[in-house]
């Protein structure tokens, strides 16, 4: 994982986005309560945009590959 980690040491083991204490469950919470992206970044002005996007990119597709497969 580029975006996200998980570390026993840091918020108890939660998944942030590397290098910063921001549990990307908040990130998608806020995305899921229609905060845009440009206003989450106000709110962590320290996370830049493209870590922010790289994020929720990866639960996406870790969500994504998580779905069953249609049976044929």
């Amino acid at each position: 994982m580029r975006y996200l980690h998980s570390d026993p040491d840091i918020l108890g083991g939660e998944v942030v986005i590397r290098g910063t204490r921001v549990p990307i469950d908040t990130l998608l919470w806020r995305l899921k309560d229609g905060y845009s992206l440009d206003r989450i970044q106000e709110m962590y002005n320290w996370v830049d945009r493209e870590t922010l996007q790289g994020a929720i990119n990866e639960v996406l597709d870790a969500a994504i590959g998580a779905l069953p497969k249609p049976s044929r």
